[in-house]
């Protein structure tokens, strides 16, 4: 329903579109009128200048008579007034025409406010009544279709998340709300595999804030930027937010913005040796997720992790299983890649764990009973953990 002030504003707009205009015809047929007025003056004045100066010369011209003066000048009034008649009827057609345009245009203004409004109310709608399973950062299970996958919480036009250890709330606009879907544009919406990461990150912060405190992060395919502003929320000096889609960083970026994640900014990356030389040797904690899905840019994707990871620096991987994928055989595979560009893998016990414990051991304390049957129904999850060599 239109709301009162909306009525208001739209009565408002009535007086714009038909009274203002009348007004304004009619101010001009005053102006009409007053013209007439000075014409017929102005012809009289002039006729006694021209009295005057002749007496004042003494001269002895042609002085026109009164009827040769009345005559021409009631020859010119009544031409005079055939044109302000003209141009009355003229006024009067035109003001007829405002009036009709106004009455034709103003239901046709009213139906397209209604239904803005409608429209607001609708994207409200979809934002408060959150399905159960997608509050707080739900994680809910996929199916597939052509191209991608898709779950029932990418049809919201934004997403809520609570980081724990800070009492953060962030927001998440995704870029498929608006029906556009997932298929070829998988960086605009909020994946699983990017909530445990944001997860994570948080749990680390709780028991080994170090780890993340005063570094620089570099997340790759940065999607919505969920973990991005997670790390800036969390402590990050640094966190730059990288994507090769321009479509995906400006929603990261407005993502960004709108979080006032000030010490994260989005920054384009296409992986590979050549880019990553623009951020050579830059970062303290390399992040990402879902990124192994494609075996033919697992050597790329390496090869720009150590290229961006500064000596002794760490990169936190997480990756989900997929209908059709083998998690445990894809993170094995890119991890031989990853080993052969020169780095390694990180066991538990080093430096880079949590209480002497490996970081993906803390996964189980960032999932309920729920959310761990749908990652197990679609293959697990798993953490890598890498290091230089």
């Amino acid at each position: 329903m239109v709301e009162t002030t909306q009525v208001l504003s739209d009565l408002r707009c009535l007086l714009v579109l038909f009274v203002i205009p009348v007004l304004s015809v009619k101010s001009s047929t005053s102006g009409f009128k007053e013209c007439s007025s000075f014409q017929y003056n102005a012809r009289h004045e002039s006729r006694w200048t021209i009295r005057y100066a002749d007496s004042a010369t003494n001269k002895q011209i042609h002085q026109p008579t009164m009827s040769e003066c009345d005559d021409g000048f009631i020859q010119q009034h009544d031409a005079l007034n055939h044109h302000r008649d003209s141009q009355h009827g003229q006024t009067q057609l035109t003001r007829r025409k405002l009036i009709v345009s106004s009455v034709r245009f103003f239901p046709a203004y009213l139906f397209f406010r209604a239904n803005e409004a409608l429209a607001n109310e609708q994207s409200t709608s979809l934002i408060n009544d959150e399905p159960t399973e997608c509050r707080n950062g739900g994680i809910v299970s996929e199916m597939a279709v052509p191209g991608a996958y898709q779950q029932q919480c990418m049809d919201l036009v934004e997403r809520t998340f609570l980081l724990k250890s800070t009492n953060d709330t962030i927001t998440i606009e995704q870029g498929t709300g608006s029906a556009k879907g997932v298929a070829g544009r998988t960086g605009v919406a909020v994946w699983n595999s990017g909530i445990l990461l944001t997860r994570l990150l948080d749990k680390i912060n709780q028991q080994e804030p170090s780890i993340l405190y005063g570094k620089t992060i570099v997340e790759l395919g940065c999607g919505t930027a969920l973990a991005s502003i997670a790390a800036a929320k969390l402590g990050a000096s640094t966190v730059h937010a990288t994507d090769a889609n321009p479509e995906v960083l400006n929603l990261a970026q407005r993502n960004i913005d709108r979080n006032n994640a000030s010490r994260a900014k989005a920054a384009i990356l296409q992986w590979g040796l050549l880019d990553a030389f623009d951020f050579e040797r830059c970062a303290d904690v390399i992040i990402g997720s879902d990124l192994t899905y494609n075996p033919n840019t697992w050597r790329a994707l390496a090869e720009s992790m150590v290229t961006i990871l500064k000596p002794g620096g760490t990169v936190i991987y997480l990756t989900l299983g997929h209908s059709g994928f083998n998690v445990g055989g894809e993170l094995s595979g890119f991890a031989a890649v990853a080993e052969n560009v020169g780095l390694q893998k990180v066991t538990s016990g080093s430096n880079i764990s949590v209480g002497g414990n490996s970081i993906e051991s803390l996964l189980p304390q960032v999932l309920n009973e729920d959310e761990k049957k749908v990652i197990d129904a679609n293959g697990g999850v798993r953490v890598l953990v890498l290091a230089k060599r």
